[in-house]
């Protein structure tokens, strides 16, 4: 039998929508001294496009996700790793510069290693030193390279609130790297505030939901890839799933199972997918969300998850609250824990299935 066809492996097929905005990182990766911040909502595929463009330029590309790492020393090491190899040409003048960053620092299977046990608490100094020792090796090449930090604003979490302004005064220095910070919808609030480090320091790339006929497409192209040639859901599953593209694939990829098993009718398959990956799939780590909500956050969400405007006059009756400033405070939580996003239409839920597993539960919880 052949394997599912939609994961979330970043393919050719990443670029169908966003040719604009591929063209534009990749322009910017030929050039020098650039700073690109690459935003949008969570699970929209920035990281798929970006990683797509870091493949395509003729640059060196350096990746580190900084969610994944513990401390900022882990972040240096990951970015030292994913540098060109040294070849015997740069060896000993790269052992040079190492050196003027670390004591302990020397090369093995062509990477720069940090030798020394390194203290959480200078974490800092140390990514500052592998960020500079990276654009000495570039240099020494006459080359540009490309650093790309996803999720960036965990650095804030692991590095305190003062670190964008360590890095931001080592970055100035940095003729021969470029930056690429990737982060969800706010992180644009954080790095463009008057006061913020990088004020006026950037170029902007919004990654927003690709043109719905491109996503249907896709989806009936992959269906057919993997031996479904009869894909008739491909819509339903973009109207269900909304503009983000990880919920897109996570529904498409339940749908089609279903479909290949033959279980289902396939005016049901959709509504199938949608609770197996809800109320199955999901269950425990929504629970696991809902739990410390307050008890009018929780009516917020409920009030969504059943067609109401959370801050409406109906919504308030419904669940008991005295005044509109008590669910506007609650509405403004929600969103700033990403539980709730704005939109066109107001506050919706960023998560599909969240939605769908409030509204199973908007009774019982």
């Amino acid at each position: 039998m052949t394997a599912n066809p939609f994961t979330y492996t970043a393919d050719d097929t990443c670029l169908d929508g966003h040719e604009a905005l591929a063209a534009k990182i990749i322009q910017l990766m030929g050039e020098s001294s650039r700073r690109l911040l690459v935003f949008g909502r969570r699970r929209m595929g920035k990281t798929s496009l970006v990683q797509f463009a870091g493949r395509k330029a003729q640059q060196a590309f350096l990746y580190c996700d900084i969610s994944k790492a513990a401390d900022l020393n882990e972040v240096a090491k990951k970015l030292l790793a994913s540098a060109p190899e040294v070849t015997d040409e740069h060896l000993s003048r790269t052992v040079a510069m190492a050196a003027n960053y670390f004591p302990n620092a020397g090369v093995a299977a062509g990477r720069v290693f940090i030798g020394s046990a390194l203290r959480q608490d200078e974490g800092g100094q140390t990514l500052e030193g592998s960020l500079s020792l990276l654009n000495d090796q570039a240099a020494e090449r006459g080359e540009v390279w490309t650093i790309c930090l996803d999720e960036f604003q965990e650095v804030l979490a692991l590095g305190g609130d003062r670190i964008e302004w360590r890095l931001r005064g080592a970055m100035q220095g940095h003729r021969n790297l470029n930056y690429i910070f990737v982060g969800p919808q706010h992180i644009v609030e954080v790095m463009t505030a008057p006061t913020a480090a990088f004020f006026k320091q950037l170029q902007f790339v919004e990654v927003g939901p690709r043109p719905v006929h491109v996503v249907v497409q896709w989806i009936e192209a992959r269906a057919k890839l993997g031996g479904v040639t009869e894909f008739s859901n491909a819509e339903d599953i973009v109207k269900i799933a909304g503009p983000c593209e990880g919920d897109v694939i996570r529904l498409a990829k339940t749908v089609f199972d279903l479909t290949r098993a033959g279980i289902h009718e396939p005016d049901q398959v959709v509504a199938r997918a949608l609770d197996a990956i809800a109320l199955v799939e999901l269950d425990s780590a929504f629970t696991h969300q809902w739990r410390p909500l307050l008890a009018t956050q929780r009516a917020m969400l409920r009030a969504i998850a059943g067609g109401l405007r959370p801050a409406s006059a109906a919504a308030l009756r419904k669940f008991g609250i005295n005044a509109a400033s008590t669910a506007t405070t609650a509405i403004k939580h929600l969103v700033k824990s990403q539980i709730l996003v704005r939109g066109e239409r107001g506050v919706v839920f960023d998560n599909p299935y969240f939605r769908r597993w409030v509204e199973y539960h908007r009774h019982t919880q």
